[in-house]
């Protein structure tokens, strides 16, 4: 399994950060032996600010929202769930 997924987010100073990791399991069996490897990485993170979500790679490069909606299942509905409320 080789997988992104969204993180907890946390908020600070009213920004919500959301970690994006992408997720490894391998497993196998050898003659005598089973093994299994498994590894989390961050790759990038949404920022949900008054401006709305913006995403950083870990190199602090922009990165299209829209790609990471793409790619990262559930990120849409958590993003909707920290927009900010607008109305009476």
């Amino acid at each position: 399994m080789n997988r992104l997924r969204a993180g907890a987010p946390i908020t600070v100073a009213g920004i919500t950060l959301i970690p994006i990791e992408r997720v490894r399991i391998d497993a196998g069996a050898l003659s005598r032996a089973w093994w299994i490897n498994a590894a989390k990485e961050a790759v990038a993170v949404v920022l949900c600010g008054p401006e709305g979500p913006r995403a950083v790679d870990v190199e602090g490069r922009g990165r299209p929202v829209d790609e990471l909606l793409a790619e990262v299942s559930g990120l849409e509905s958590l993003l909707a769930r920290l927009a900010p409320r607008t109305g009476p």
